[in-house]
């Protein structure tokens, strides 16, 4: 008997000491509490989480971050200003506005127990402040992030007009953030920025990227920006790519991208470039552009917002064919080909990822803006000196294929694309395929 009531005896004993060491025995303790600490200092606040995220009182974190808050009861939304950044959010709904661009949550806020607590990260990066999360403390940390000067260069025509909005509105990129943005005219120049490092940001053509890294140049490529600007256009009854042969065409730039990828079509349609037509290069897109107008060439391969700036001036000049389609039927993609992406370094990939989304959200506004507001967008390239009229950046705009694809999206596309100038020409990419740490990932 005495054995019996010995395991019961102990099993009490170890009830005893599990409630005083605050354990229930019904039930396991609950998780500790959210923590929110703001440069060292823990705030008195009652985060919640709802739907995975941390919901903290606005007014409470908002003015410890230095911000002025107002409440507008009868929209139920609250706008906190810290500066030139301006938060918006409304209770119950999912839409909020940063600095005038509608951003959508994935957590509403929500008013509970006369408070209203909105998404913690949204608010700490949206005013500029570092924000990560320890799992095991259940701690927020937002710290404010070290001053930062941005240096953006891009060359003139589709690159420039992609990020147009950027260039005329310069939207505010976050607390002790500088940028400055420049257009850059030669494609020489355009190159130097990058390799000298001058240039924290660049958008230059996709192969030119591939060099870089080749050559251990310290970017990496963050999204694919303009999909193929290339026409033939003509004065001549051309239909189908068998009408080109036998023709005289006029193209620029031997050896380089838009020859390479002329060239390929050609042979997948069944032309020799060599025997079938006679190729005719001059140095630049702008030059035949020229050439064109003046009536010395019928046929030529030409860029946006050039074809279009020829068309203007001649009404018996047309597009008869487009590389673009050419290209998605020919590889059997279904997508053109990534003929420019946007590069950023990885001393700002490495240290400042706030920064990175948040421009990366803009690029990617910017163009979606672009492509809706056609006739905007050309009276601000004209304005800022891009080289190019309203009216052409109008009329070009739907044939110059503007789209923002994040890398990790794009990767498939911009492997075919170099592998079929590798083919042709090896050092067009730096004579091999990069690998996989050459595409930002996130």
């Amino acid at each position: 008997m005495k054995g019996k009531v010995w395991i019961p005896s102990v099993l009490m004993v170890l009830v005893i000491v599990l409630l005083a060491a605050g354990f229930s025995v019904a039930y396991a303790a609950g998780p500790r509490p959210i923590r929110v600490v703001v440069e060292g200092t823990a705030l008195d606040v009652s985060p919640q989480v709802i739907n995975g995220r941390a919901m903290v009182p606005y007014r409470a974190v908002a003015e410890r971050l230095g911000a002025r808050v107002s409440w507008n009861a009868g929209e139920r939304s609250v706008t906190i200003t810290d500066g030139d950044a301006v938060l918006k959010l409304t209770v119950g709904q999912a839409a909020a506005v940063s600095n005038g661009r509608e951003i959508r949550l994935d957590t509403t806020p929500v008013l509970l127990d006369r408070r209203v607590l909105v998404p913690l990260r949204f608010l700490g990066t949206g005013l500029g402040w570092r924000v990560s999360w320890d799992a095991v403390t259940r701690t927020a940390q937002l710290n404010s992030i070290p001053a930062l000067t941005v240096r953006v260069a891009v060359p003139d025509g589709v690159p420039a007009l992609s990020i147009v909005r950027l260039l005329r509105e310069r939207p505010s990129m976050g607390k002790n953030v500088t940028i400055s943005y420049e257009v850059v005219r030669s494609p020489e120049l355009m190159a130097a920025r990058v390799v000298s490092g001058e240039a924290d940001i660049a958008m230059v053509p996709t192969n030119l990227a591939a060099v870089l890294y080749n050559r251990n140049v310290p970017y990496r490529l963050v999204s694919a920006n303009a999909w193929g600007m290339l026409y033939v256009v003509s004065s001549e009854k051309i239909r189908s790519w068998q009408d080109l042969r036998g023709k005289e065409v006029h193209t620029f730039g031997r050896g380089l991208t838009p020859d390479l990828v002329f060239r390929y079509l050609l042979t997948q349609n069944g032309l020799n470039p060599d025997r079938d037509i006679t190729l005719k290069y001059l140095g630049s897109g702008t030059e035949l552009a020229q050439a064109m107008i003046a009536g010395r060439v019928k046929t030529a391969v030409l860029p946006e917002p050039a074809a279009t700036q020829v068309m203007v001036r001649r009404q018996d000049v047309s597009p008869v064919l487009d590389l673009q389609r050419a290209w998605a039927t020919a590889t059997g993609l279904g997508v053109s080909y990534p003929q420019a992406s946007l590069l950023i370094s990885n001393a700002v990939l490495n240290g400042y990822p706030e920064f990175v989304d948040r421009f990366l959200h803009e690029v990617a506004q910017s163009a979606a803006w672009v492509n809706n507001n056609p006739q905007t967008a050309g009276i601000w390239a004209e304005e800022l000196q891009t080289g190019m009229t309203a009216k052409v950046v109008e009329n070009a705009l739907p044939r110059c294929n503007i789209r923002f694809v994040p890398a990790r999206e794009a990767r498939g596309a911009i492997e075919a694309y170099l592998r079929v100038l590798r083919d042709f020409s090896p050092e067009a990419i730096g004579g091999r395929l990069p690998s996989e740490d050459f595409y930002l990932q996130r």
